[in-house]
């Protein structure tokens, strides 16, 4: 009997793995469906990942000291308990180019004069290139985030060939393929700390000051989507898991 037992744990533990890879797979090619690479003359075009952008997003409170990097690049509006929207941010390259940004501590580099040097993290960002915006329901601004890293890799396959091997060193996104942002990366938030009640549009805006030349640029550098944020006064999730930094 003990053996059936764990026969039938295993047997079970599989099935969940294989469907939640299954799941997983099935969004990533509805995603390509929606957005196939097209020929663009060689260059790429970069959109963001709906579904994984609505699909993580959550509100927590996280505790924030003196000296840590969200204070010190302002990421957030002040020390203590902090209330974040925070998302997922998957850059996608649906045009039939890659997207090719180099190292960005070469002052050779083409791109050279949109690298800042971050004390904090200990290596260069890609400036403007990602705003987070809270919108009213008419448009306008409530508060404002940004997200200055951008260590350009390739991390999801959703159309096209082999990815070429970018990574922080030598920086790109393969056509075809989608650099991951994860929610709990500093930065990847908006800080909500005290707004009220109310309906709101969460907007994500990337290549932002148009550093790189997205050809046709089919796709949306734009994505957004409606939330409901609850009373300051509400308890919500509260994180206290170590701050994780960009590359």
């Amino acid at each position: 009997m003990p053996k059936l037992r764990a026969l039938l744990v295993v047997t079970v533990v599989l099935v969940a793995l294989v469907t939640l890879s299954s799941m997983s797979y099935s969004q990533r090619t509805s995603v390509s469906r929606d957005f196939p690479v097209y020929d663009n003359g060689g260059k790429p075009d970069l959109t963001v990942d709906p579904q994984r952008f609505t699909a993580q997003m959550e509100i927590v409170d996280r505790l924030f000291e003196e000296g840590t990097c969200a204070i010190e690049e302002g990421a957030v509006g002040g020390t203590g308990y902090r209330r974040i929207l925070r998302f997922d941010t998957v850059v996608m390259n649906g045009g039939d180019g890659d997207l090719i940004v180099g190292d960005r501590s070469d002052p050779n580099n083409p791109y050279a004069e949109w690298f800042v040097f971050a004390p904090c993290h200990g290596h260069y960002h890609i400036r403007d290139f990602s705003v987070y915006e809270l919108l009213n329901s008419d448009g306008s601004v409530v508060v404002a985030g940004h997200k200055q890293g951008f260590c350009f890799e390739d991390s999801f396959k959703y159309d096209g060939g082999r990815s070429h091997g970018y990574s922080c060193a030598f920086q790109g996104i393969t056509s075809g393929w989608g650099d991951w942002y994860y929610k709990q990366l500093t930065g990847q938030w908006i800080d909500i700390t005290g707004v009220p009640e109310g309906d709101y549009l969460v907007r994500v805006t990337i290549n932002a000051a148009g550093t790189f030349d997205e050809g046709a640029n089919r796709y949306t550098n734009v994505v957004e989507t409606p939330i409901h944020i609850p009373s300051p006064r509400k308890k919500v999730a509260i994180d206290n898991s170590p701050a994780l930094v960009d590359h």
